[in-house]
């Protein structure tokens, strides 16, 4: 499956930031492998980042390349099922690394929270509030985070994803989520990215998502 996320900006939706190109490999209906280049508004290459799915789809690895800033993260299983996250923030920084040992149930890996959507859909839908925790590589830590429906029609279904701490919840912004209702596919993001601007800074993105889809060369 190939598809494709424009990122805008969120004040201006004719600002092209940049494009995303998804490769997803299935085996069945399940998730297997993902492969993401990401272009800027000119159609240069400036990162890519590559997931592995195993038993839990909404848990893959991944690693994540920023080709201008020498930038890496990445969140790797271990054999004894530990999670390795590390994290470089540029080519004269030390790695940082941390292990973790104990992973919880509702464990999410980076793109795996589509799929998290999806298994929690008929909850989703019925207005109850799922909690998950991210496994943040950039943070080097779980963060936990709350999701629930904002809006639902016959189309699409709307849902918000906050700190699971009401009183740290101030400290992030939203993010919004917009499904097509009968295909469950994911047609557009708004919130905190996972790509920098040339500053070195994290973009506030409004990404919609085209099934097929190709980023402007």
């Amino acid at each position: 499956m190939i598809y494709s996320g424009k990122a805008y900006a969120p004040d201006n939706p004719r600002q092209l930031l940049y494009c995303e190109k998804h490769r997803l490999q299935l085996r069945g209906d399940k998730p297997y492998r993902r492969n993401v280049s990401y272009f800027n508004a000119d159609g240069k290459l400036i990162a890519q980042k590559e997931n592995q799915y195993f038993s839990n789809p909404a848990a893959p690895d991944f690693r994540l390349q920023d080709l201008r800033h020498h930038y890496h993260e990445q969140a790797r299983y271990n054999d004894d099922g530990s999670l390795l996250l590390s994290l470089q923030e540029n080519s004269a920084a030390e790695e940082q690394k941390t292990l973790l040992t104990e992973l919880p149930e509702n464990l999410v890996i980076d793109a795996g929270f589509d799929e998290f959507v999806r298994l929690h859909w008929q909850s989703l839908l019925s207005g109850k509030e799922v909690s998950f925790s991210f496994a943040s590589a950039a943070r080097q830590d779980l963060v936990n985070f709350r999701l629930e429906k904002t809006s639902l029609d016959d189309r699409q279904l709307v849902l918000s994803m906050r700190l699971k701490s009401r009183l740290l919840a101030w400290l992030l912004d939203p993010i919004e989520l917009t499904y097509e209702r009968d295909s469950q596919r994911l047609l557009r993001y708004r919130g905190l990215s996972n790509i920098m601007d040339s500053a070195g800074n994290t973009y506030h993105a409004d990404i919609r998502y085209e099934y097929p889809g190709d980023c402007p060369n």
